[in-house]
């Protein structure tokens, strides 16, 4: 079996120089995602920040709009996860022409390989092009790959510096409604791990060299992801792997929603421990969206 330093040893040969090629997404898990059930991942950790792998259905309360509603699907942490993953940089970020090998590279290739460990099979990795303004039409065929998988635990990552290419005029930056619409209502999280050289972490704003991040920020927001930061050189690799880990052992509670109103707007999630379970922190989807008519 190769390790995550082998995977990325391997990778960073052809490290933007050739795209990966868009492995086929593997379909992990025997269990179908219903349409009509709204799929809340949970993520549960201790007081140190370790993942808790020990809860059952009944420890678990979730409610909609204040009111307790009944879980009809439930998934235990560590069950097959069905994974994909975009990798786009830009020129003005750590990576500044293809076939650039170095420490910042293989940082940034190790990251992929761990957070690539959490999908069962042989998680889709997509790398665009450095310099590339396709991230959101990448972005884009990605979540309409993942949404057609069957498997209730599914997850998107992207991991980008955030920034536009070096030959885009941060007023020429397109806003791209499309896919962060499509954010609203997917059913899985998109989480955004941007990575950085130097302190302090990029601020993102629209109209701005990092407004790639300012989207890929609202992407996350709105599908119940995690915007995460990680400095190369400095703690890249543990938020990869606390990122992997959490991934892996996360929880999925499905419900149907007693109020899918066409009405555009957005239905408030709350999901609550048993507290005789013990006292952890939850990271959950907060809200799902229903769309106008």
């Amino acid at each position: 079996m190769l390790n995550a330093r082998n995977v990325a040893t391997g990778l960073a040969v052809s490290f933007l120089v050739l795209s990966f090629a868009a492995l086929p997404g593997v379909d992990a898990g025997p269990q179908t995602a219903a349409s009509d059930l709204i799929y809340v991942p949970v993520m549960v950790t201790d007081n140190k920040n370790v993942p808790v792998a020990t809860l059952k259905e009944a420890d678990f309360q979730l409610l909609e709009d204040n009111k307790e509603q009944k879980v009809t699907y439930f998934s235990a942490a560590g069950e097959p996860m069905t994974l994909q993953m975009v990798l786009g940089l830009s020129a003005r970020g750590p990576v500044t022409s293809p076939g650039q090998l170095d420490r910042v590279t293989k940082d940034i290739l190790n990251a992929v390989s761990l957070v690539r460990e959490a999908g069962s099979g042989t998680p889709v990795v997509d790398q665009i092009p450095l310099d590339s303004d396709s991230m959101f039409n990448v972005m884009a065929k990605n979540m309409d790959a993942l949404s057609k998988q069957s498997n209730p635990r599914r997850a998107l990552v992207v991991i980008s510096d955030g920034m536009i290419s070096s030959g885009m005029q941060p007023a020429n930056a397109p806003l791209p409604k499309a896919p962060i619409e499509a954010s609203k209502v997917v059913p899985f999280p998109i989480h955004f791990l941007t990575v950085f050289t130097t302190q302090p972490p990029p601020s993102f704003q629209e109209g701005t060299n990092n407004s790639t991040g300012y989207y890929l920020q609202q992407m996350a927001d709105f599908s119940g992801g995690e915007a995460l930061t990680g400095q190369i050189d400095n703690d890249l690799a543990r938020v990869a792997t606390n990122l992997r880990d959490r991934l892996k052992n996360q929880y999925v509670l499905g419900y149907k929603s007693p109020n899918m109103t066409k009405d555009g707007k957005w239905r408030k999630i709350n999901v609550k421990i048993n507290p005789a379970a013990g006292k952890f922190k939850l990271n959950f989807k907060e809200r799902h969206f229903v769309p106008k008519a």
